[in-house]
């Protein structure tokens, strides 16, 4: 469990051109924005899992002992992508 809050967050983003194209091999052109989306994990003790989605008016709870075990088969596949991306960020 995480004894502290981690924030992550993303710029947004605008695609001017070609967004469809690029599945096709061609370019697309696309900028980022100055807005950005956040999330925020933060541990309770209370035995839920909380989405507050403010901007548009959701506020969603559920109790972790009702929650299904997701399917965890394709994390062998993941790990390796982890890997590599720590290996790139501590380098």
């Amino acid at each position: 469990m995480l004894s502290e809050v981690l924030l992550v967050s993303a710029p947004g983003k605008v695609i001017l051109h070609g967004e469809h194209a690029v599945v096709h091999g061609k370019v697309a052109l696309a900028v980022a924005l100055n807005l950005r989306t956040f999330l925020r994990l933060q541990p309770h003790s209370n035995g839920k899992v909380d989405l507050s989605l403010p901007n548009i008016g959701i506020k969603w709870a559920w109790d972790v002992a009702r929650l299904q075990l997701l399917d965890t088969s394709f994390l062998g596949v993941c790990a390796d992508f982890w890997q590599h991306c720590e290996d790139f960020i501590h380098s």
